[in-house]
């Protein structure tokens, strides 16, 4: 009985001793959490805490390396968070059966970890340290948590290490968490850092664009802030900035008066000498007030724009060049059109007298082709003239109220001939839905349809061309269709260009100087209409016009209704002309038209007869290039003597410009070298009813 209670009394000694080395071993744990936990609050970064983590571990169990990987969602894959082995930093770790029980609380020892789905892929490197393994996981607030302590040799982790690494789990939890909350603190740090550094590059960059000098002050005009003491060579020295504009009052004055104003300004410009060289500065500002709503000052930026001055002022001289080269230009154009005018005036003028003298046919053929030479050659000098104007700028419409369709018509009746000589069929189809009457240029117009339709037959050899007229919206639209040779689509863009034609071809074939499409373009722009163009090779082409459409001012008497005067008054024409081919060509016009002619030489001639006897004259045909006295000073003293006798300029100058100067100096009329049968005959007719009425 002795014997039993002896050996009783020794288990119960035996158990009290082990539970006081498990109470002792408690303490010493629940002292190295304390110890973790107090070494991790005063840790500077995550580094620290994890080191501080292993410390508490390798007091307890043994390892080599250790590694922590978490995740943020359970799609994804694990990535390294922290760890003793750098080469791991970047590595990622697919999630299998294994990890999952980890996760979800279980502390696992692996004795082979190579064997396990989540290590087969793992790189040599991490195998060779790795053969045991001691896992363990942890729910976070982000995601998902798992430490792994790693030893090389096998079989080394045991049960009572998994009973520490359980017994440790809240000082793990912890530490994760720390390290997961430094990790995206740091994440976040570094992301804002980054977004700072670019915003202050941006701004930089931004700020050298903009200025090359930022300032501002107080509302006494004193610097509280400036980005350099320098700003075009120029040393800021002083602690005001009206101190910077000393010398230069008017400047102060105007920069003061800115800044009074409370409002923000641009761009206030102001030149000044450094060195010898002339500097100019744009100042920029606004002012700027306090949450109540104070005024503290102004700032704002200053700029060098001496390089932006210079190249202003240079292309103002550019300009000036170009000007001056496009005057030239027109005036050389306009004497070369009166220096052909007014020989060409001649050679018209004769072949007309020359053709009525009773000529075999023979010879009225070979004058025929001469005649149409001379005005094909006039027909270029026109359109050049036309080209030079528009260009210049000096070209306007003269509109007045017209007969749209009289006008197609007027254009298809002359053309008739070409097309007849080609056996083309020339229609014509007018909508009846077109206006009567427009306000409209019809001399451009007439232009205008005759380039276009003289060109559908010039390039049309077999079968038709058709003019087809309709009223859309409050517009015409005109369409010229052809079947003639066509235009490659190539050719199309260039086809407006000046002295460009779809094929060099075509000028050896056809003739003209590619100057009709152009011009028409640009009247056709004028006018506010367009012009567009559908083409294919051997099939044909349509071009199509819109103008639109302008009422028509006033009520457009019928000519019908109008009496018809008959013209039996011969006219007595006073003939100004220095030229003495001119001077026979004019006499013979004039008088084979039952007129009477009287010549002088030059304008102080003319003055001389008009004193002597200007009541017998009833026209004045006055030349402008003249010696001793032109046409235009002749006219002026004319009608300072008031001589009120017409007087036409009969001249080569045929710029738009010159007519107005014409009619400036006194002149009531303008008749073109060379003179157009028809052209005199409308004239003389205007001075016959005028003569007759009177």
């Amino acid at each position: 009985m002795i014997g039993f209670d002896s050996e009783k009394l020794q288990e119960t000694l035996l158990d009290l001793q082990r539970s006081q080395e498990r109470e002792n071993q408690l303490r010493i744990e629940n002292a190295a959490i304390l110890e973790g936990v107090s070494a991790m609050a005063g840790a500077n970064n995550k580094r620290q805490v994890f080191n501080s983590l292993l410390e508490v571990l390798r007091k307890f169990i043994a390892f080599d390396n250790a590694i922590v990987l978490t995740r943020d969602d359970e799609a994804s894959d694990l990535h390294v968070l922290m760890s003793t082995v750098t080469t791991l930093d970047f590595s990622h770790w697919q999630v299998g059966s294994t990890f999952n029980r980890c996760i979800n609380g279980e502390c696992i020892a692996l004795y082979s970890p190579k064997d396990i789905e989540e290590f087969k892929n793992k790189s040599s490197d991490l195998l060779d340290i790795c053969n045991s393994s001691l896992i363990t996981g942890v729910k976070i607030s982000s995601g998902d948590a798992m430490i792994i302590l790693m030893s090389t040799e096998k079989g080394h982790f045991t049960s009572s290490c998994r009973r520490v690494l359980n017994r440790f789990r809240p000082l793990l939890e912890r530490a994760i968490i720390d390290i997961d909350y430094r990790e995206r603190l740091q994440s976040l740090v570094t992301a804002r850092t980054q977004e700072l550094t670019h915003s202050q590059q941006r701004f930089k960059d931004f700020a050298r664009t903009v200025g090359d000098w930022f300032w501002e002050i107080d509302t006494d005009y004193n610097f509280s802030y400036i980005s350099a003491s320098h700003i075009a060579n120029h040393l800021i020295d002083n602690d005001n900035i009206m101190a910077f504009f000393d010398g230069h009052e008017d400047f102060k004055q105007k920069f003061r008066l800115q800044l009074q104003q409370n409002q923000s300004f641009e761009d206030l410009e102001w030149q000044l000498v450094i060195d010898g060289k002339k500097q100019w500065l744009s100042f920029s500002g606004t002012p700027y007030y306090n949450k109540r709503g104070l005024l503290l000052g102004y700032r704002g930026t200053a700029k060098n724009i001496s390089v932006r001055k210079k190249r202003l002022c240079d292309l103002q001289q550019a300009r000036q060049q170009a000007e001056s080269a496009n005057k030239a230009k027109s005036q050389f154009i306009a004497m070369m059109s009166h220096e052909i005018r007014t020989p060409l005036n001649a050679v018209l003028g004769l072949m007309d007298l020359l053709s009525s003298s009773g000529l075999e046919n023979e010879q009225q053929q070979w004058l025929g082709q001469m005649e149409q030479s001379a005005h094909l050659l006039l027909t270029i000098i026109n359109d050049i003239l036309d080209l030079s104007r528009i260009e210049s700028g000096s070209f306007e419409l003269f509109n007045s109220n017209i007969n749209f369709s009289d006008s197609i018509t007027l254009v298809k009746n002359q053309l008739q001939p070409e097309a007849n000589k080609k056996n083309i069929l020339l229609q014509c189809d007018i909508d009846k839905s077109i206006p009567e009457y427009i306000f409209a240029d019809k001399n451009r117009i007439i232009q205008i349809m005759f380039n276009l339709i003289g060109n559908a037959i010039k390039f049309t050899n077999i079968g038709s061309v058709k003019i087809v007229a309709r009223k859309i919206d409050n517009n015409i639209e005109v369409s010229v269709l052809d079947t003639g040779i066509g235009i490659a689509d190539d050719a199309l863009e260039n086809l407006f260009n000046p002295f460009h034609q779809a094929d060099g071809s075509i000028t050896r074939k056809y003739g003209g100087t590619g100057l009709g499409l152009t011009i028409s373009q640009l009247l056709i722009k004028k006018m506010k209409g367009t012009i567009t163009i559908k083409s294919e090779l051997a099939v044909g082409s349509c071009f199509t016009v819109t103008f639109p459409i302008h009422p028509a001012e006033v009520k457009i008497d019928n000519p019908t209704e109008k009496k018809q005067i008959k013209l039996i008054q011969s006219l007595n024409i006073l003939l100004v002309e220095d030229s003495l081919t001119n001077q026979l060509v004019a006499r013979l016009m004039l008088e084979r038209r039952g007129h009477q002619v009287t010549i002088t030489n030059h304008g102080q001639e003319a003055i001389l007869k008009l004193l002597q006897c200007h009541r017998s004259f009833d026209l004045v045909l006055m030349d402008i290039s003249m010696p001793v006295l032109d046409g235009l000073e002749a006219t002026k003293y004319i009608r300072k003597l008031n001589i009120d006798t017409p007087i036409v300029a009969l001249t080569a100058n045929a710029m738009q410009n010159d007519q107005f100067l014409y009619q400036q100096t006194g002149m009531n009329g303008f008749l073109a070298k060379p003179i157009q049968p028809e052209e005199l005959d409308l004239m003389l007719v205007k001075y016959q009813i005028l003569k007759q009425v009177t």
